[in-house]
């Protein structure tokens, strides 16, 4: 098992991947401490998860009654 620091793992993210997809088993740690280790997945395992139900779009309702422009302009009118 090797150790690899927070730093170098994310500077080498992909080629320390494939190490691990390989077989490679690493152990991450910061300032000399392990915070976790990194291990290939055994077997076919696939974590996606199926929809529940499709999105359905449903406008939005104003949030303020004005136009946001009109009162932009009336904003910046004051300030000059």
């Amino acid at each position: 098992m090797e150790t690899i620091s927070v730093s170098q793992l994310k500077t080498h993210l992909s080629a320390e991947l494939k190490r691990i997809e390989g077989g490679l088993v690493l152990t991450v740690v910061d300032h000399k401490r392990p915070v976790a280790t990194l291990a290939p997945i055994i077997g076919d395992v696939m974590l996606v998860r199926e929809p529940v139900c499709r999105y359905e779009y449903q406008p939005l309702s104003a949030l303020i009654g004005e136009d946001p422009v009109a009162m932009l302009d009336e904003e910046r009118k004051e300030s000059w």
